[in-house]
C-alpha cells in the first residue's frame, strides 16, 4: 500500500510540474508571435508606403486581346507566343519599373468598348505580372484608339503624366476611329507621352497605319513575326521607358560581326514594271547632293550616268536621284550612310503599246482618223511618273495616239479608247499591264445592252435606280468600272466581253452578270426585289435638342458578322432595303443607351418600327469635396446596366441626357473613389449627389 501510494504522488507531481512547463512555453510562444505579427504589420505598411510613393518611370503595356490573337504563326498560337515573350521581357526590369496591363477585346465578341485596366502602374513583379497577362482570352475587336485614349487618362489620373505607353498588337483599328487623328504631335507634347509600337506579324500595309503613334510621339516602331523578334522589340521599349537605363542581362545575344570597310555608295537599277528585267539601254540618271534644307548644294556638280545598271561612289548624305527614260521620270530622295553600299530599284510603271498597223489614215482599213486614250488618275499615281508629253485635266490623263506608227511607252492602267470608225464614236477599254506589251482591240465591234428596271413593290419602273456596269475580264483582282446611268431605262453600247450590272434603288440592291459580243443586241428585264422600314419616333419630352437621334442599319448573315449598310437621322421617309435580315441600332444622344431591334424585311412591304425619344436631365456632383477639386481632377465614368462604359468626363458637375433604364456611376477624386447605382424611369430632372457614396 506504501509503495503504491508513493507511486501516485510521484505520477502526480510530474504531471503538474509538465504542466507549468506546457504553460510557460506557451506563453514565449504567444509573445513571439505578437512581436513577428507586429514586424509583418510593419513591414507590409512600410512596403505599401514604398509602393505608393514609387519613384520609378511608369509606363503601361496595351496588350492586344482581339480574336485574330488566336491566329497562328511557326511558333504558335500568336497569344500564346506574346505571353512567353512578355514573361522573358520583364524580368530584368523587376522592382525598377512601375509597369501597368491594360487589353482589349478580351471579354465580348463585337464590343468596341471592350477595354480594362487589369494592372494599376506599380512595382513590377514578373511573376505576378505574367499570371494576369495569361489570364487574358483573346475574343472581340480592336478597337486601339480607345484604348490609348483610356490609358492616357489613367496615367494622368494617377499622377504619372509623361508615362511611357507599349501597345503591342497583331492588327490595326477595326472600330471606325482614327488613331492618327489621337495621337497628334500637341496630343502628345501636352501629355509629355511617349508611345512605343509593336505590331505584330501584321502585313506592311497594316502596319503603317500604326507607325504614326510612334512617329507623333518620339517613341519606337517594331515589327517582330516570331517569339524571338517579339522579346527584343518587348524588352527594347521597355528599356526605353527606363530613359535610356539597360537591363542587367542582353536582351537577345548576336554574334558581333568582323568589322569590314565598305566604301558609301549605291548601285541604280530602271524596270518598267516589278517583276520585269532591269532596262538594258535608254535610261539617264543624275544625282544631287541636297543640304539640310532639303535643296541642292549649287557648288557641287551633279553626278550623271547613261547606263541603265549604274553606280556610284558617294559620301554618307541626303541625296536627289532622277531617272529619266525614254519622256518619264522618276525621282527619289534617299540617304547615304557610313560604310553601306545601297541598291535602288527605280520603278516606272509603264506598258510597252503596240500600234496596229494602216489605221493612222482617215482611208485605212480601221477607218479611223483620230484615235484617243483616256486614263482616270489615282491618288497614289499622280506623282508617281512625270511625263512631258501626257496633258493633264484635272483627273482624267489624255494621250493623242494619231499620226503614231511605233510601239511607245504608257502608264499602267486601265484605258477608254476614243475614236471615230464609219463617222460614229467608238469607245474600247483595255488594261495596260506594268511591263508587258499590249495591242489595241480597234478591230472588235461594240454591243448594245439594254436594261428593263421595275420594282417589285409596284411592278413599274423604280423610282430612282442607278446602274454602274463593270467589266469582269479585264482584271482577275478588280472590277473595272466601264460605264453608269441614272436611267429608268438606260442602255449602253460595250465592247465584247463578260460584264455585271450593279443595280441600286436607296438601299436596295442587286447584280446581273452577262456577256456581249460584236454587234450583238441584248435586251434584260430586271426586277429588283425591295421592301420598306418606316421609323417612327415617340415622345420629344426631355430630348437633348442640340442631338439629333441616329439610326444605324446592319445586315445580318449566318456565316459572316453582321455588315454596315448605313446611318441615318432623317427618318421623314421610307427607307428602301433588300429583304433580309437587319439589327437597327437607334440612339437619341450620343450618351444615351443604344436600343437594338431585329426585323425582317420582305419584299413588296413595308415594316413600322417605333423607337421613343424620352430622355431625362441628370446631374451629378460630390458637394463636400470642393476642396479636393482645386488640388485634383474629377474623372466620371458611367456604365449600363451589363457594364459597358457608354459615358466619361472631366467636368467638375457634368450634365448629360439619359433615357430609361439601370445605369451605375463611378467618379475618382485623387485616391478617393465614389460610385452609385441609380435608375431612370420618367422625364423628370435628377440631381445625384455622390457624397455619402465613398467607398475607399
Amino acid at each position: 500500500m506504501q509503495v503504491a501510494f508513493n507511486t501516485d504522488k510521484i505520477s502526480y507531481e510530474a504531471v503538474l510540474v509538465a504542466f507549468k512547463f506546457l504553460n510557460q512555453a506557451l506563453r514565449l510562444l504567444g509573445v513571439f508571435f505578437l512581436v513577428t505579427l507586429f514586424h509583418f504589420t510593419h513591414s507590409s505598411v512600410a512596403f505599401a508606403a514604398d509602393a505608393s510613393t514609387s519613384s520609378n518611370p511608369k509606363a503601361m503595356l496595351i496588350l492586344d486581346g482581339s480574336g485574330s490573337m488566336w491566329g497562328k504563326i511557326k511558333d504558335g498560337h500568336k497569344i500564346l507566343v506574346a505571353r512567353k515573350a512578355i514573361a522573358g521581357a520583364i524580368r530584368p526590369f523587376e522592382g525598377k519599373l512601375d509597369l501597368g496591363l491594360m487589353s482589349f477585346g478580351h471579354r465580348k465578341r463585337a464590343a468596341c468598348l471592350d477595354i480594362q485596366l487589369l494592372k494599376q502602374p506599380t512595382s513590377l513583379n514578373p511573376l505576378l505580372y505574367s499570371r494576369i497577362v495569361n489570364r487574358i482570352k483573346p475574343i472581340g475587336k480592336t478597337p486601339i484608339t480607345s484604348s490609348l485614349s483610356s490609358a492616357v487618362k489613367i496615367l494622368n489620373r494617377k499622377g504619372a503624366k509623361g508615362a511611357s505607353i507599349i501597345l503591342l498588337a497583331d492588327g490595326p483599328e477595326n472600330c471606325r476611329k482614327d488613331p492618327c487623328a489621337l495621337l497628334t504631335p500637341e496630343f502628345a507634347k501636352i501629355n509629355k507621352l511617349t508611345v512605343h509600337v509593336i505590331a505584330f506579324s501584321m502585313s506592311a500595309k497594316d502596319a503603317q497605319s500604326l507607325r504614326c503613334l510612334s512617329e507623333n510621339s518620339g517613341g519606337s516602331f517594331h515589327t517582330p513575326s516570331d517569339r524571338e523578334t517579339l522579346e527584343v522589340a518587348l524588352s527594347s521599349a521597355l528599356g526605353t521607358s527606363l530613359k535610356g537605363a539597360r537591363p542587367q542581362t542582353p536582351v537577345a545575344k548576336k554574334q558581333q560581326p568582323k568589322k569590314v570597310t565598305i566604301k558609301p555608295g549605291i548601285f541604280l537599277s530602271a524596270h518598267l514594271g516589278e517583276t520585269s528585267d532591269a532596262l538594258k539601254t535608254g535610261v539617264n540618271w543624275k544625282i544631287e547632293k541636297l543640304n539640310t534644307e532639303g535643296v541642292a548644294e549649287a557648288d557641287l556638280p551633279p553626278w550623271t550616268s547613261e547606263k541603265a545598271k549604274a553606280e556610284f561612289d558617294l559620301s554618307p548624305g541626303a541625296y536627289r536621284i532622277v531617272a529619266d527614260f525614254d519622256e518619264y521620270q522618276v525621282i527619289r530622295d534617299i540617304d547615304i550612310q557610313k560604310n553601306k553600299r545601297a541598291q535602288e530599284r527605280f520603278i516606272f510603271n509603264l506598258s510597252q503599246l503596240k500600234l496596229p498597223t494602216g489605221w493612222t489614215s482617215p482611208d485605212s482599213r480601221s477607218g479611223f482618223g483620230k484615235l484617243l486614250l483616256e486614263k482616270q488618275l489615282e491618288k497614289k499615281e499622280k506623282n508617281s511618273v512625270q511625263t512631258s508629253s501626257q496633258e493633264n485635266s484635272g483627273e482624267t490623263m489624255l494621250i493623242d495616239l494619231t499620226n503614231s506608227d511605233k510601239t511607245r511607252l504608257i502608264p499602267a492602267g486601265t484605258y477608254k479608247i476614243s475614236g471615230i470608225d464609219n463617222g460614229k464614236m467608238q469607245n474600247w477599254f483595255l488594261h495596260a499591264a506594268p511591263g508587258k506589251v499590249i495591242q489595241i482591240p480597234i478591230w472588235k465591234k461594240t454591243g448594245r445592252f439594254r436594261l428593263n428596271l421595275q420594282s417589285a413593290s409596284k411592278n413599274n419602273f423604280l423610282s430612282a435606280p442607278f446602274v454602274k456596269i463593270y467589266r469582269t475580264d479585264l482584271r482577275t483582282d478588280k472590277l473595272i468600272e466601264v460605264a453608269r446611268s441614272k436611267a429608268k431605262s438606260p442602255q449602253f453600247d460595250l465592247n465584247p466581253g463578260k460584264y455585271l450590272a450593279h443595280i441600286k434603288d436607296g438601299y436596295a440592291e442587286t447584280r446581273h452578270s452577262f456577256s456581249i459580243q460584236a454587234s450583238q443586241v441584248l435586251a434584260h428585264d430586271i426586277t429588283l426585289k425591295q421592301g420598306f422600314l418606316k421609323i417612327e419616333l415617340n415622345g420629344t419630352n426631355g430630348q437633348n435638342e442640340s442631338e439629333t437621334p441616329l439610326l444605324e442599319i446592319l445586315r445580318l448573315k449566318e456565316k459572316s458578322s453582321p455588315k454596315h449598310v448605313a446611318e441615318l437621322s432623317d427618318f421623314s421617309k421610307p427607307i428602301k432595303l433588300s429583304p433580309g435580315a437587319y439589327r437597327l441600332i437607334f440612339r437619341t444622344s450620343a450618351t444615351a443607351r443604344a436600343r437594338i431591334k431585329d426585323v425582317k424585311i420582305k419584299n413588296a412591304a413595308q415594316r413600322v418600327v417605333k423607337f421613343s425619344t424620352r430622355q431625362a436631365l441628370v446631374s451629378f456632383l460630390i458637394s463636400n469635396r470642393n476642396d479636393a477639386l482645386s488640388r485634383h481632377q474629377i474623372f466620371w465614368q458611367l456604365f449600363d446596366k451589363k457594364g459597358q462604359m457608354i459615358w466619361q468626363s472631366a467636368e467638375p458637375t457634368p450634365n448629360l441626357y439619359l433615357s430609361a433604364g439601370q445605369y451605375k456611376i463611378v467618379a475618382e477624386i485623387g485616391n478617393d473613389q465614389y460610385q452609385s447605382k441609380f435608375r431612370i424611369k420618367g422625364l423628370k430632372t435628377k440631381k445625384f449627389d455622390l457624397s455619402n457614396k465613398q467607398i475607399n
